[in-house]
């Protein structure tokens, strides 16, 4: 898959902790994200979106809606048997929103990634910055 020619991309800013969706110049989401920990970051760069997936549990550690995305963790070999592919996802834990507390993944509220789902088609480019 590549990155399609859609007019939507992502910005997620770490160090900010925000995550920002834009219709081509214009902002169209401006939401709080968690993202990695020092010890398991979440990696800079150029990625997009490969696939969405639906959790078994929507009120579980993923929420309603998991994307995967074209990058993967810089500092971990495995996660959970699989390779560790870089995710955008709901949580449980609304309440970590704004903190680096993940295992380099990028959490949002299920409202917000329940927003992406409907919104962003794959191949939606996402850029992570410091």
């Amino acid at each position: 898959m590549k990155a399609s020619q859609t007019g939507y991309r992502l910005v997620v800013a770490r160090k900010d902790h925000r995550l920002r969706v834009y219709d081509k110049q214009a902002v169209v989401l401006d939401e709080p994200t968690a993202v990695g920990t020092g010890d398991t970051p979440t990696p800079g760069g150029k990625f997009y979106l490969t696939e969405l997936l639906q959790p078994r549990n929507p009120a579980g550690a993923y929420g309603p809606y998991a994307f995967g995305l074209s990058g993967f963790s810089t500092t971990l070999e495995s996660f959970e048997g699989r390779a560790p592919v870089i995710g955008i996802h709901g949580t449980n834990q609304p309440n970590l929103l704004g903190q680096d507390v993940s295992h380099g993944c990028i959490r949002v509220s299920n409202d917000v990634i329940t927003r992406l789902a409907r919104l962003l088609p794959l191949g939606t480019p996402v850029e992570i910055v410091a």
